[in-house]
């Protein structure tokens, strides 16, 4: 016991004159440092901030077709039927409109052998997505998008984000349109049509239209272009972004 404490006082001792003499080196310095070099974890993003697309500018997706006004075809809008929101612009091109996209940027999906599902089946999903109490992704992608094209912007369209825009309900995509693809501003992708909705799995050309989003991806976070703005503020911030 004697012998124990002997070594105990000694150490302390040792300990003690080696943090007096370098105090830099103390382990109480140590670990301050530690936790001043501490990487913070990341915050979340939250809601779209306008700021963030002060300098974008696009094309329209369907040319001489303006953004709409009503709130119920732009993001933010609910859509009971599938216990979802609206996240992106409906532009209410009549069949058969031309599509092009509204920036260069690379295609990473093209619905080329996109075939339309039963009336039934797409109502068994919808009622799914009731049950889950929101639309699940793979439902929402594979499903209700229709024949859709994907392109990657890339990072330089909006300044710390990769950018992904979205061209739904197609009716054709031409066919050079393919994931690899090099597209530039303003190229012809295909045509409107209503591929996806109710009308058309009943073999209508009702309800025809582009349904088009614009994804801001960053680190976990995917935020649509314009999510949480209220009216009349999201139109005339989308009505300043498209040429």
């Amino acid at each position: 016991m004697v012998k124990f404490l002997a070594i105990f006082l000694l150490t302390s001792f040792c300990i003690g004159q080696y943090q007096f003499e370098y105090p830099k080196n103390s382990p109480l310095s140590i670990l301050s440092i530690i936790e001043d070099d501490a990487v913070e974890p990341n915050m979340p993003l939250g809601d779209f901030n306008p700021a963030w697309v002060d300098s974008l500018r696009l094309l329209l997706p369907c040319e001489g077709i303006p953004v709409p006004k009503r709130t119920m075809r732009l993001p933010n809008a609910p859509r009971s039927y599938r216990n979802g929101i609206h996240k992106g612009i409906d532009f209410f091109a009549s069949w058969g409109t031309p599509i092009r996209t509204v920036a260069s940027g690379v295609v990473v999906r093209a619905d080329q052998n996109y075939k339309e599902v039963p009336a039934d089946f797409r109502e068994d999903m919808l009622r799914a997505s009731s049950n889950v109490g929101n639309t699940p992704s793979d439902i929402f992608n594979n499903i209700l998008l229709g024949k859709s094209v994907f392109i990657d912007h890339g990072f330089d369209l909006v300044p710390g984000f990769r950018v992904i825009s979205i061209y739904a309900h197609l009716s054709h995509i031409n066919k050079n349109i393919e994931p690899g693809y090099n597209i530039q501003a303003g190229e012809l992708i295909g045509n409107s049509g209503n591929t996806g909705m109710r009308e058309s799995t009943l073999g209508s050309r009702a309800g025809s239209h582009l349904h088009w989003e614009m994804i801001l991806q960053k680190e976990e976070e995917e935020i649509y272009l314009g999510r949480g703005m209220p009216n009349p503020e999201l139109y005339n911030m989308l009505k300043r972004i498209f040429k």
